[in-house]
């Protein structure tokens, strides 16, 4: 589950100054602009980037961070693999005497040691899940105790059904967003495709404010995460300052009209 405590101290007084501009109740708007950062916070889970690479114009996750983690992916997984041509027999006995050796090209041609092989989706299926770093899902550098041998057809298909998981860990705040009822438009069909993972909204009423928190019970997340929801925190402030500067020009606008400018 994931638990980060950033500082919303900014974020809290532009929610009031905004209530006060618009005379609008503060808890409302609390409610209303927490769904908006839901829509920030699924952007910056990967495969969002971290940077915030990855907002579209509203706010929302962009298509661009469906390929990047469909790209991860399909790199994490095809670094636990190694195809050859030698002659199954062969295979079959280099790996018994544990002495089939294999040039890493993605560690500089350093060599290691290949001990299993995958004849079936699920052998590829059990590699991969070995050799995934338990706290955020990448699999660890190549390296002979988390490899395998397997015909290189095996693997793509294991691939082309292993992407399609990709937008599980934001589905984790797919409750946070109904309970909020951030738009859709904020959630892409890729992500809603996993239905919600958990996670949601606690709500209460604390007199004149709103006391908020979200959470996500996924278990794969990256670190500096308490990074990436402080800028979604930001990038909310940020949207209510312009949106107060946009209301403030229009009714200056507004004002010159009536006395004839």
């Amino acid at each position: 589950m994931l638990a980060v405590d950033v500082d919303t101290s900014n974020l809290e007084k532009a929610l009031e100054e905004f209530a006060r501009l618009t005379r609008k109740d503060l808890g409302e708007v609390t409610k209303q602009q927490a769904g908006i950062l839901v829509g920030h916070v699924i952007a910056i889970t990967p495969p969002g980037g971290g940077k915030g690479q990855n907002f579209g114009d509203s706010g929302g996750i962009d298509l661009a961070a469906k390929k990047r983690g469909e790209a991860r992916m399909a790199e994490d997984i095809s670094k636990l693999f190694v195809t050859t041509r030698l002659p199954e027999p062969v295979i079959d006995r280099l790996i018994l005497d544990r002495d089939f050796e294999w040039e890493n090209p993605v560690s500089g041609g350093r060599k290691v040691m290949v001990y299993q092989r995958a004849n079936s989706q699920a052998d590829v299926a059990l590699i991969h899940a070995r050799g995934r770093n338990p706290r955020n899902g990448r699999t660890r550098q190549s390296g002979g105790g988390h490899m395998a041998i397997a015909r290189s057809a095996l693997v793509k298909a294991y691939i082309k059904e292993a992407i399609k998981k990709v937008g599980l860990l934001n589905a984790g705040w797919l409750n946070a967003a109904r309970e909020l009822k951030t738009a859709s438009r904020a959630v892409p069909a890729w992500i809603t495709r996993h239905g919600p993972q958990g996670g949601g909204a606690d709500v209460r009423d604390a007199g004149p404010k709103i006391s908020l928190t979200i959470f996500n019970t996924q278990t794969w997340f990256p670190a500096g995460m308490e990074a990436r929801v402080a800028l979604a925190v930001r990038r909310r402030e940020h949207g209510l300052k312009k949106a107060m500067e946009s209301i403030l020009e229009r009714r200056a606008r507004a004002a010159e009209k009536r006395q004839g400018r």
